[in-house]
């Protein structure tokens, strides 16, 4: 199993290219389709200006976002020049309200899309991220600064806990997952009257075996309040290349005011991190 359309999103010229880097790796190695998005977003809302003046302040900043579209469309295809990648650009210009909606058409035919982390110096990522999980309903690899797309067989870290959206980042990431040397499904504090109480984590060492992986199940205390911070720990014990982890069982409010397991990841992480809800 392999993914076979995977796309990524560039937005400003002075992003980091860790998410095109990682998508060019990956579509090379799973001989995929690369599909790359140029979007750039006019921001111009609606106020209280004088008779006139909100047209031409539209018009203003939609040339100022055509023309930074048309920066990356040449920077792009000089990037792309030698590079053996089946891939194709899809260029726009959208208001910001219309971000979302463009988004979510263009992506739900693609398999896997590859994005820099957010959280870093790219104030469009989270944005980009949300509307890929929640409007696209596509699964995302986040790569940090610095790293590479993941190797094909390495050691995948997956948090679990029993819930919908785990399930759904499992099985989006069995492409890596059905290749990886082990599996380590890790389950934080499991609470004691769950389901899977005699044998937490069970079930989904089935599902892997018979994807044919090999898995292991580590059990771990909530020895820190932010569980994100105990998954990374447990990464780099275990020598893990990824993280597989749902994203967003609180609602988004709720993550951004309080905080929670797949914001504290997207801030601290340093290895990449495949997410689906």
């Amino acid at each position: 199993m392999s993914y076979k359309i995977i796309a990524t999103i560039l937005s400003d010229t002075d992003q980091a290219t860790e998410g095109l880097d990682a998508a060019i790796s990956m579509a090379d190695r799973m001989d995929a389709h690369l599909d790359v998005y140029i979007v750039t977003i006019s921001h111009s809302e609606n106020n209280n200006y004088y008779i006139g003046a909100e047209a031409l302040m539209l018009a203003e900043q939609t040339r100022d976002a055509i023309e930074q579209r048309q920066k990356l469309e040449v920077w792009l295809k000089d990037r792309m020049h030698g590079e053996m990648t089946r891939w194709t650009m899809h260029a726009a210009t959208v208001q910001g309200p219309a971000l979302t909606d463009y988004l979510a058409r263009k992506l739900r035919f693609s398999d896997l899309v590859v994005l820099p982390r957010p959280y870093q110096d790219n104030p469009e990522a989270a944005t980009l991220v949300e509307a890929c999980l929640f409007a696209a309903e596509r699964p995302v690899l986040m790569i940090p600064k610095g790293c590479k797309a993941p190797e094909i067989g390495g050691h995948v870290l997956m948090g679990w806990n029993d819930g919908a959206e785990a399930l759904a980042a499992a099985r989006a990431a069995l492409p890596f997952l059905e290749q990886a040397e082990v599996a380590d499904i890790c389950i934080i504090d499991p609470p004691n009257h769950a389901p899977d109480r005699s044998d937490p984590g069970g079930a989904m060492a089935q599902y892997l075996m018979r994807h044919g992986t090999r898995s292991e199940v580590a059990v771990l205390a909530k020895t820190e309040q932010q569980i994100g911070g105990i998954l990374l720990r447990r990464a780099k014990e275990v020598g893990a290349q990824m993280i597989v982890s749902g994203a967003y069982g609180h609602s988004r409010l709720r993550e951004a005011v309080f905080g929670g397991a797949t914001r504290n990841l997207l801030e601290k992480a340093d290895l990449p991190i495949l997410m689906a809800r």
